[in-house]
C-alpha cells in the first residue's frame, strides 16, 4: 500500500502544477497522444480525469516508474478525489532510466513556429524562449509517426505552465503544425530527455524578439497608398507628377501621361428590321405623319377614301378609282415612290378581283333565272 499522506498541504493551483511537472518527468516514456490529452485536461481543470488517464496509460503499457513518481501519482489521485489505490498497480523500477531518444536540429524544426505563435506569445505572461527539435525515436507503447517535432518552452516565475502548454499546443494545431509541447518553469529539474532535446534544439523565439529565425518567411505588411487629394484622375496624376518632379533634383522626371479610364458608350440598339412577310399596308403604317399626308393626297381626293387606301382596307364591294401616279413629284422620297408603286399595283389587283367576282355573281344569278323559267 502506497503511503500518500506525506508532504505539505496543497492548494487548488498546486495540484495541476504538480501533475504538470510529473508529466514533464514522464515525457519520452508515455505516449505523445496521451501526454497531450492529459495536459489539455489539466488546463480545463479536469484534474481527476487527467491523473486517471496518466495512471492508466502507465499501467496498461507496463511503463516503469520510480517509487517517488509512484507516491506523487498516489498523492494527486487522492487530492483529486480519485481512487488512490490505482497507484499500487504501477510497475516500480528504481533503476535510473537511460535516455534512448535521438534528437536532431536539421531540416528547420523551428520553421513556421514563431508565425503560428505570434499572437499567443503576445498575451502569455513571462515566456522566456521557444525552441524546436525533431525526435527520431518512438515514445510510449503506442508511438506515433516519426520524426516527431518537440517544442520546448521556458517560462519565468510569473508564467502558468499548464495554461501555456495548452495555449501553445492549440495555436500550433490551428496552424497545421503537429508537435508535442513541453513547458517548464523555474525550479523544475530537467530530465535527461529534456537535456538531450535542448542540446539539439533550434531557437524559434526568444524574449524581446518580434520575429523568428525564419522571419523572411513572413509576408511583408501591405502599405496602403496615400489618399488622393482630388477625385478627378487627371488632376490627381498631375499633382503626383509635380510632387515627383519637385523631389527629384538630379535628373528631370519623365512626363507621365494621366491614366484616364476610357469607357465606350454602349452601341445604340438597331431598329428591328421588318420581316419580308409583312404586308404593304403594314409598311405604310410606318410612315411619318407628313409622308402619310402626301400619300393620302396622292391616292385620293376624298379624305375618308384616302385613309382606307393608305390602310389597305377598302370596302368589300367598292371599286376604288386610283388616281394617276405622279412619281416625278420632288416632295416624294425614293421610299414614297416605291410604296406608291406597290400600293397602286395591289389596289389595281384588288379592283380586278372585285370586278371578276361581280361578273361571276351576275352570271350565276342569270343562269338561275333561266333554269327556274318554264314555257307557258
Amino acid at each position: 500500500m502506497v503511503e500518500v499522506h506525506d508532504g505539505p498541504p496543497m492548494d487548488g493551483f498546486s495540484v495541476p502544477l504538480r501533475l504538470h511537472n510529473l508529466l514533464l518527468a514522464l515525457a519520452g516514456r508515455i505516449d505523445d497522444s496521451a501526454l497531450t490529452e492529459a495536459r489539455e485536461l489539466i488546463a480545463r481543470a479536469h484534474i481527476d480525469e487527467a491523473v486517471e488517464l496518466t495512471t492508466g496509460t502507465l499501467i496498461a503499457g507496463r511503463i516503469p516508474v520510480s517509487s517517488a513518481e509512484q507516491r506523487e501519482l498516489a498523492l494527486v489521485l487522492e487530492m483529486s478525489r480519485s481512487d488512490a489505490t490505482l497507484a499500487n498497480d504501477l510497475l516500480v523500477d528504481e533503476t535510473e532510466p537511460v535516455n534512448t531518444h535521438r534528437f536532431s536540429g536539421e531540416n528547420a524544426p523551428e520553421f513556421g513556429i514563431a508565425e503560428a505563435l505570434d499572437r499567443t506569445l503576445q498575451v502569455l505572461p513571462d515566456v522566456r524562449s521557444v525552441h524546436a527539435v525533431w525526435r527520431n525515436t518512438p515514445a510510449g507503447s503506442v508511438p506515433g509517426a516519426l520524426p516527431q517535432r518537440v517544442v520546448l518552452v521556458e517560462l519565468g516565475p510569473e508564467g502558468n505552465p499548464p495554461a501555456v502548454a495548452f495555449r501553445v499546443d492549440t495555436a500550433l494545431r490551428r496552424a497545421g503544425i503537429h508537435s508535442v509541447v513541453e513547458v517548464s518553469g523555474p525550479g523544475v529539474a530537467h530530465s535527461e530527455y529534456h537535456q538531450a532535446a535542448s542540446a539539439a534544439a533550434s531557437p524559434a523565439w526568444v524574449t524581446g524578439s518580434t520575429t523568428s529565425s525564419t522571419s523572411s518567411f513572413r509576408p511583408e505588411p501591405v502599405v496602403k497608398p496615400p489618399a488622393p487629394v482630388t477625385s478627378e484622375p487627371v488632376a490627381e496624376s498631375g499633382s503626383r507628377h509635380s510632387m515627383r518632379s519637385s523631389s527629384t533634383t538630379t535628373a528631370p522626371a519623365e512626363p507621365v501621361a494621366p491614366v484616364v479610364p476610357i469607357v465606350s458608350p454602349p452601341p445604340a440598339p438597331e431598329p428591328p428590321r421588318k420581316a419580308r412577310s409583312e404586308t404593304r399596308a403594314e409598311r405604310t403604317a410606318d410612315l411619318t405623319p407628313a409622308e402619310v399626308a402626301q400619300l393620302r393626297q396622292a391616292l385620293a381626293e376624298d379624305p375618308e377614301k384616302g385613309r382606307e387606301i393608305a390602310a389597305g382596307k377598302p370596302s368589300m364591294h367598292e371599286v376604288v378609282e386610283l388616281p394617276a401616279l405622279d412619281l416625278d413629284d420632288p416632295s416624294l422620297s425614293e421610299r414614297d415612290r416605291a410604296l406608291l408603286r406597290e400600293l397602286h399595283a395591289e389596289l389595281a389587283e384588288r379592283e380586278r378581283a372585285e370586278a371578276a367576282k361581280m361578273r361571276l355573281n351576275g352570271a350565276s344569278r342569270s343562269g338561275g333565272d333561266q333554269r327556274g323559267w318554264t314555257a307557258p
